[in-house]
């Protein structure tokens, strides 16, 4: 009996998805459906026929980057609308409104980055496509924006940089740049990661770092920052500036992941001066999300620095803590009634 269309269509499209992380599509295939071997191997050539995977020596599938350009530029008079419509308007002409104004609105963002802050004389930039997602590359042979950020705003190391960094509005001109671009970018894609001299700075799904995984050099001279885009999100820039901003259009608000805290800054949740850490710099937003997701507890001083001493510093600023347990939520509880 012959499958209809649609079926043939989820098939294949698992067969894709499988294929994308590294996974044996002959297996995947004898727990989720129920064909033949025969069946697998003969959507798996229309596949390689239609250029989407490729099949190497040792019958092994990798999906494939059918569309896949790159560029390199010299960092001199550089306007990042014009490399956009020079290297990816092109490539805009299948795809979804939504997802066209999020690549031109994260691309721009990065490369302006790289022109104004990078103090790189060189910029590469890479596009690719594949069956389920775009891939884009900006790298600059800069001081490197980790570095960059230590030095222009007198922090300790290269983590505590990452860590502002993930607050948003962090800049080095504040004359002429907001800070925002780094994150919102890094909320309105579906994979971020920067890259610089051995320090990285992530954000959104996992399940991309795989195919980047595997062409990545593991030292970068400068910076890399990647962008990975499914071309059938429904995501928009609105809703991802909604989420953060008030209803004038200011960006005022941010979240702050706790255990990135011990990641970069290297200490358990107990004391004042931890606390005090966290919320450097946070003057600048009206309100604070704290995520406490993955805490087991947090010590008196901390809860109290933070929802106490800090929130009578600072009464027009708002602290909303969530994914809290039991423990947690009793020591915040007690040192906001003190």
């Amino acid at each position: 009996m012959s499958l209809k269309r649609e079926e043939k269509d989820k098939i294949k499209e698992f067969l894709l998805k499988t294929i994308s992380i590294g996974e044996n599509p002959y297996k995947a295939m004898e727990n989720n459906f129920k064909i033949s071997r025969q069946t697998v191997s003969k959507y798996l050539n229309e596949l390689v026929e239609k250029n989407y995977i490729t099949k190497n020596s040792k019958g092994n599938y990798t999906i494939n980057f059918y569309i896949s350009e790159s560029k390199i530029y010299k960092n001199k008079n550089l306007e990042e609308d014009i490399v956009y419509d020079e290297l990816i308007k092109k490539y805009e002409i299948d795809k979804k409104n939504n997802v066209k104004h999020i690549l031109v609105y994260a691309f721009t963002e990065m490369l302006n980055n790289a022109i104004e802050h990078s103090e790189g004389t060189e910029i590469s930039i890479y596009y690719a496509e594949n069956y389920f997602n775009i891939f884009v590359t900006i790298k600059d042979n800069g001081i490197g924006i980790f570095r960059k950020i230590v030095r222009d705003h007198n922090l300790k190391n290269e983590n505590e940089a990452i860590f502002e960094l993930k607050k948003g509005k962090l800049t080095s001109d504040a004359e002429n740049h907001s800070g925002e671009g780094i994150f919102f970018t890094s909320k309105v894609v579906d994979y971020f990661l920067i890259s610089s001299f051995n320090k990285t700075f992530s954000s959104g799904s996992d399940e991309y770092f795989y195919s980047i995984e595997q062409n990545r050099e593991r030292t970068i001279k400068g910076t890399e920052v990647i962008l990975v885009l499914n071309k059938n999100t429904e995501r928009t820039t609105k809703e991802i500036f909604d989420e953060y901003t008030s209803d004038d259009f200011v960006f005022n608000k941010t979240k702050i992941t706790v255990h990135l805290a011990k990641d970069y800054l290297g200490h358990d949740f107990v004391s004042r001066s931890l606390a005090k850490r966290i919320l450097m710099n946070v003057e600048k937003f009206k309100v604070i999300v704290l995520d406490f997701e993955n805490i087991d507890n947090i010590g008196q001083g901390f809860a109290d620095e933070v929802f106490r001493v800090f929130k009578n510093k600072n009464p027009d600023i708002t602290i909303v803590p969530i994914n809290m347990n039991e423990e947690i939520e009793f020591m915040i509880n007690r040192a906001m009634k003190k």
